[in-house]
């Protein structure tokens, strides 16, 4: 070969691997894929919040949020949800760049999510969020009380919102430490003492002390009590999954599929409001 012709040959080479890396690098831009009558949508969850999002002892993926998903595929034979275990703050990161289609974590809604991202309409569950001590502590029952004392947050959550606040105003102040592993770690680091509370669901609290045997309780009055909802991208596509989402679990309320999920994975009936 002459050395016009091989220059010619890795010239067309060049191009040819260039248009296939553009072409490769466009389809990346969204997580979900066809594939055959089915799409599949990709759905970042922490893995880590029993009872909502756990992973059973066959290391199967389960929990109240997964099921209502996983009975939504069982009525659209048009959707595939395919899990991806990960923090909620990376899973913000995976939807925004295209990486992850919905978020199922217990997430709730409010003015600055909703101008990001699209939400669910129908109503997953409420959940009832209290502070959490040691079982042996007595001391603590309200924020007052732990003003100068340490309280562990889960940085995206609505109660780390309300103690920001609060801690605006108050003197001494409450110290705040962060943990985005789930109520898992939370519980464990006020269990073993190194904070004084921390703010859980009441049934996240109850589970970890059945299953984990913790040494944790519950005090006090509801600081939290709000509506929770899957998290799409807010785009024609994420809506029109939205749109599948709610008509199907708008059906699973009507004919008691939901209230049975929740009795199983939450041990009551918490798609009603709470008294």
């Amino acid at each position: 070969m002459t050395t016009r012709k091989w220059l010619s040959a890795v010239v067309a080479i060049s191009l040819f691997t260039g248009l296939a890396l553009t072409v490769g690098c466009g389809s990346s831009n969204k997580a979900s894929k066809t594939e055959g009558n089915a799409k599949t949508y990709y759905v970042a969850t922490r893995g880590t919040f029993k009872p909502f999002t756990y992973m059973d002892d066959k290391g199967q993926l389960t929990g109240y949020d997964i099921e209502i998903l996983k009975e939504v595929q069982k009525r659209n034979k048009d959707i595939k949800f395919d899990f991806k275990t990960m923090s909620i703050e990376s899973a913000f990161v995976a939807l925004t760049s295209n990486q992850v289609d919905i978020i199922a974590n217990q997430m709730g809604r409010n003015e600055e999510r909703a101008a990001k991202y699209a939400f669910t309409k129908e109503i997953n569950n409420y959940t009832i969020t209290k502070i959490t001590t040691r079982g042996d502590r007595n001391d603590i029952s309200t924020l007052d009380d732990l003003r100068g004392k340490t309280m562990v947050l889960t940085p995206t959550s609505e109660v780390a919102r309300v103690v920001k606040k609060y801690n605006e105003t108050a003197e001494p102040k409450i110290n705040l430490i962060y943990t985005d592993k789930g109520s898992a770690e939370s519980l464990n680091l006020v269990s073993t003492g190194r904070a004084d509370a921390s703010a859980d669901y009441e049934v996240a609290v109850k589970e970890a002390k059945k299953t984990l045997g913790l040494d944790v309780k519950s005090v006090g009055k509801v600081i939290s009590s709000v509506p929770t909802y899957f998290i799409l991208r807010k785009d024609a596509d994420g809506q029109q999954l939205a749109d599948k989402i709610d008509a199907t679990v708008k059906e699973m309320k009507a004919d008691g599929t939901l209230k049975k999920l929740s009795e199983q994975f939450l041990g009551a009936d918490y798609t009603v409001i709470p008294k």
